[in-house]
């Protein structure tokens, strides 16, 4: 439980920071439609490996899931 408070601590700092210094998050808004498209396609990519892949890989399928759902929401 932990970790998720601290992706949602992390998240609410880079809403936050969109927020109020618009300028930071600048170099994303280039890929912004990419990364909105993409969603289904990532999203189950992500549950197919993480299904697929032994406990060790799922921890790193899960945190590049999370990683782009961050972006995904601030994008």
């Amino acid at each position: 439980m932990r970790t998720l408070g601290y992706i949602f601590i992390f998240l609410g700092l880079l809403l936050l920071l969109k927020e109020f210094q618009p300028a930071v998050l600048e170099p994303l808004r280039a890929y912004a439609s990419y990364i909105k498209n993409a969603f289904w396609g990532v999203t189950l990519l992500a549950l197919g490996l993480y299904m697929l892949t032994r406990r060790t890989l799922r921890k790193a399928v899960l945190v590049l899931y999370i990683i782009y759902l961050i972006l995904y929401l601030v994008v």
